[in-house]
């Protein structure tokens, strides 16, 4: 994904490509295609909660160090 794109927007775009695949009416070549960008979709966004949750780490850390001081 060459743009950045909100975290709701992608999931939101996810959550179409899998509603696409169920529905079974794409070729296998298009089923394909559609997976592979989903695939890539699915991996940006585990990047985008990862950091969140690492962001959310740090904060409540630096919070804990200075209730303790």
């Amino acid at each position: 994904m060459s743009k950045k794109i909100k975290f709701e927007e992608s999931l939101s775009e996810l959550e179409n490509i899998v509603k696409q695949l169920e529905d079974g009416n794409c070729s296998l070549d298009e089923s394909i295609e559609l997976f592979k960008k989903g695939i890539e979709i699915s991996g940006e966004c585990k990047k985008t909660l990862d950091n969140a949750r690492q962001t959310v780490i740090s904060l409540t850390e630096a919070e804990a160090e200075e209730n303790d001081d």
